[in-house]
């Protein structure tokens, strides 16, 4: 199932990338996702930024979802890659629940826009589980739009405090 999120914000470009990066910014972002952003690795590729982010939820899955995949939170790695020519992030989900058999990955990126950027995040997610794999992106679909929606409310609140 694929998605697109979209956020503008009062700031340029290169302003949001700061933030973004900004370890403070990373505890700003649990307390509103509920959602801890854990480094594993990280490696310069040619220019480009290869980070491997463990996210831990502080929250337990809803009970069919807990049950259809075995784990009561849904702990996953990302892998990300920030090419800063382009200012662009693309990303792969290494799943640790559903082998084989979940695909998520998309790209992530800051546009400018008059006023100010906006952040576009196009994604797909494909669960191959016959019968319910279909429900299963949807309720994660609807997650994911939902966790970005209060990330761009605090990346808001963040640029209105600290004025990039």
């Amino acid at each position: 199932m694929r998605f697109v999120a979209r956020h503008t914000f009062d700031c340029s470009p290169d302003a949001w990338w700061r933030m973004y990066w900004d370890d403070a910014f990373d505890e700003v972002l649990y307390e509103t996702t509920g959602v801890r952003r854990e480094l594993v690795a990280s490696r310069d590729e040619g220019g480009v930024i290869v980070r491997r982010l463990r996210f831990v939820p502080d929250r337990d899955l809803p009970a069919p979802a807990a049950s259809l995949l075995g784990t009561k939170r849904l702990t996953y790695e990302q892998e990300n890659r920030f090419d800063p020519a382009r200012a662009e992030l693309t990303w792969k989900v290494l799943p640790t629940v559903l082998p084989g058999r979940l695909s998520a990955q998309g790209r992530f990126r800051i546009e400018d826009v008059p006023g100010g950027c906006e952040q576009v995040i196009e994604g797909e997610i494909v669960v191959s589980v016959p019968l319910v794999g279909g429900q299963i992106e949807k309720a994660v679909v609807a997650e994911v739009e939902r966790s970005y929606a209060r990330t761009a409310v605090a990346a808001r609140q963040w640029i209105a405090d600290h004025n990039p």
